[in-house]
């Protein structure tokens, strides 16, 4: 199995460092031969505090922005949305400190790191010395461990990018300070004091380091001293000021070192039995369902990344991407546990104040593609935080919806942060203006709880699924006998009208696919409810706006325009093929036909290579039973959008954390897609993945499903419930368990 990662050499910047996280705190290691940095996040550490953006110019301006575009002036509208229906942007999410180890009388040869993906285990070895680094979430703390064979001397530093103080008490180095008041987008290049400090509500924030070892310590003027040691445990605990989405932080840096203080003084000091409990949890967790493609490699993870670049070897490609979606697996482990925040751009690991899009949590496509594949992939617990994330913007969109809109339900746009913003954000109507995001965003929270995730919160994902439905109806207009959505965006793209670039329509395949995906979840989960809101649904669904056919395949928007930029990044107005489940591969061949024809045009004309639109098109290759396709994707994203620590790529060199995570449903996409309540094994393996492989435990719709192939064909299945598997790609001899019952396809 490819479970490791590992590396010849030290990582010489942050992107070459090495991910560990327990949900809450996240922290990067460089192992350095003689010098250590690590640099520590904590999942809620954010500039500013709870404001209110909403507007009540908004909800005036919406007629007027109608009667615009149904009159055939796009161009109008959007001047009028980007002047009078805007908000601020959001806030950012922040660096926490960075600590410094400088190890005396070490050797530096015989080097080796890595990181154990199965255990949450990073080592960093030399000749007579091993360093053993972990984060875990049954103790909350980040522990660092050095055993030497011959006494060695250390010393630990620290620092922060935020206003910050670092001292010592008690023999521990404390590192405290205040987050800022306010941080701007790093796009805003122009921007004056782009880093505000002067409300002084930013909240307090703390990291503290305690020492176990057989070495003489010494601390003072925030340097932490160990002499003549052969083993040292550092222990690091963090807190902040948070106290709610919706309720000022704290500013006591005070109250933050005391909470550290208290915290470390309620674990566990032995070393093994801190080891041992984080192994067990994480372990547990990893191993829960399991994708082999019988890779088996000697290369390091620098030299396996170079390899596949040449392109010399299949099977250099197959260990890459097992390794790559064990990678992606770890990542959303290490970042999302219950209880914490759930992952935001950069999942819980972020060295800048002013980082890519602030770090928070863009919901036109890539929060939603962080949690993809996790309930499929078994990582239950890690879906929770999600959930949490979407009823607490369920608080604050209920409050758009009403004063932007003049909508029951809840609204939510493109860029959501820690204080669960929900209104606009400022300029361009083509990102800016998308309040169907909320309803993306219950959409994927209903995705995972009918694939048996979040069954104990059947509560909460009822408001959540009900709200954004209530919203999508009310927010409905008829025009020419259709409801539709106005102004309906497709993210981030525009279209060619009367020799100007437009931003918004009506009736974007985007909206109207949220729409209609919307009302079905509805259904389903309020099914012989007699509601207010089942009975307007009742009327409104049978008249939506339909998808329609245009000259490169489905129209993105209500008609078909020409669109200046043809490889766009965004596969927006493909959501009801996926990830939504409107439009089915077998149930409707004919949009299928469209979807398919409009995929290709993107991708025919891409000449970027960004990791989560390219996890997005083999996400789609494999709804679309096109496995080489998706082979050719998915080289092109290892050789082109992956740095050597594996984290994936934004243009121009930016790290996103959905690009990996996306990759993780893009493997399940390749290898099983069910429709209608069927399964279909291996709709499309890559030529590269044929020769045999295993999937075990994967989650479909509350079943575990397990499967084996050889030579493209598979040749055993079974489940832990009943299933029902399509008879396509079988072998004639295949093994099929007790619960599986094969249906034969329609001809």
């Amino acid at each position: 199995m490819m479970d490791k990662l590992w590396y010849k050499t030290p990582a010489r910047r942050w992107r070459e460092a090495l991910p560990l996280g327990n949900g809450f705190m996240g922290l990067m290691v460089f192992g350095g031969k003689r010098r250590e940095t690590l640099c520590f996040n904590e999942g809620t550490l954010w500039s500013g505090y709870p404001k209110d953006y909403n507007s009540e110019k908004s909800a005036k301006a919406l007629g007027r922005a109608r009667e615009l575009i149904f009159q055939g002036k796009n161009s109008e509208a959007d001047a009028l949305c980007e002047q009078e229906m805007c908000g601020d942007y959001s806030e950012a999410f922040m660096p926490l400190g960075n600590v410094y180890l400088r190890l005396h009388g070490v050797p530096s040869r015989g080097y080796k790191r890595e990181l154990a993906l199965e255990k949450g285990l990073c080592t960093v070895q030399t000749a007579g010395v091993r360093r053993e680094v972990f984060c875990s979430n049954p103790d909350r703390v980040a522990v660092y461990h050095i055993t030497a064979d011959k006494p060695f001397s250390l010393t630990v530093t620290a620092d922060s990018k935020l206003h910050f103080s670092c001292g010592s008490e008690d023999g521990a180095l404390v590192l405290t300070g205040t987050a800022p008041d306010y941080a701007a987008p790093n796009y805003l290049r122009t921007k004056r004091h782009p880093i505000r400090y002067d409300a002084n509500k930013g909240m307090a924030f703390c990291l503290r380091t305690e020492v176990e070892t057989d070495g003489a310590v010494s601390c003072k003027r925030g340097k932490l001293n160990v002499r003549r040691a052969k083993t040292v445990t550092l222990l690091f605990a963090a807190a902040t000021g948070f106290l709610g989405f919706d309720k000022m932080p704290d500013t006591s840096r005070e109250n933050a070192a005391a909470a550290c203080k208290a915290h470390l003084a309620d674990i566990p000091r032995d070393y093994k039995t801190l080891l041992a409990r984080h192994t067990a949890d994480f372990g547990a967790l990893y191993t829960g369902a399991r994708v082999s493609l019988g890779a088996e490699n000697t290369y390091s993870t620098g030299e396996l990344l170079a390899a596949v670049r040449k392109g010399e070897n299949a099977a250099d490609f197959t260990a890459l991407c097992e390794l790559f979606y064990n990678f992606g697996k770890y990542l959303t482990i290490s970042a999302s546990r219950k209880g914490g925040q759930a992952m935001n751009l950069q999942g819980v690991w972020n060295e800048s104040v002013r980082p890519p899009w602030s770090s928070n949590y863009t919901v036109n496509i890539n929060t939603e593609m962080n949690y993809w594949g996790a309930s499929r992939a078994g990582l239950l617990e890690c879906v929770e935080p999600l959930l949490q994330l979407v009823y607490e913007t369920v608080q604050n969109g209920k409050k758009t919806a009403q004063v932007n809109y003049g909508c029951r339900g809840f609204a939510c746009n493109h860029n959501v942060d820690l204080w669960r913003k929900t209104p606009p954000v400022q300029r361009d109507p083509s990102y800016m203006f998308a309040p169907l995001c909320g309803v993306w965003l219950a959409n994927e929270v209903y995705a995972h709880y009918r694939n048996g995730a979040l069954q104990e919160q059947t509560e909460k994902v009822k408001t959540i699924v009900s709200e954004a439905a209530q919203f999508a109806a009310d927010f409905l207009v008829l025009q020419d006998g259709h409801y539709v959505t106005c102004p309906s965006p497709s993210p981030e793209n525009v279209f060619q009208k009367d020799g100007v670039r437009c931003k918004l329509d009506y009736a974007s395949a985007f909206d109207m696919g949220l729409v209609r995906q919307s009302f079905q979840n509805y259904r389903e989960l309020f099914a012989g409810e007699d509601t207010e809101l089942s009975r307007e649904i009742a009327e409104k669904e049978p008249k939506l706006y339909p998808f329609c056919e245009g000259k490169n395949g489905i129209c993105e928007w209500h008609t078909d325009y020409d669109t200046p930029e043809p490889g766009h990044r965004h596969f927006s107005p493909l959501y009801a093929f996926y990830p939504g489940n409107i439009l089915g591969y077998d149930a409707n061949p004919r949009e299928r036909a469209w979807v398919e024809k409009l995929f290709r045009y993107r991708l025919a004309n891409s000449g970027q290579h960004i990791g989560w639109s390219a996890a997005w098109a083999i996400c789609l290759s494999g709804k679309l039973r096109d496995g080489k396709t998706a082979q050719k994707v998915i080289h092109d994203l290892l050789c082109h959008a992956v740095f050597r620590n594996l984290f994936c790529v934004h243009p121009p060199f930016l790290f996103q954390i959905d690009g990996n995570l996306g990759f993780v449903a893009g493997m399940h996409a390749l290898l099983l897609q069910e429709e209608a309540g069927v399964l279909t094994l291996l709709p499309a393996l890559p030529e590269n993945f044929a020769a045999s492989g295993r999937v075990t435990d994967l989650l479909v719709r509350g079943a575990k499903v397990s499967f084996s192939w050889r030579d493209g064909k598979v040749t055993a299945v079974s489940s832990d419930r009943p299933v029902t598997v399509l008879r396509r790609n079988l072998s004639d001899h295949m093994q099929i368990g007790a619960n599986v019952t094969v249906e034969e396809p329609e001809k």
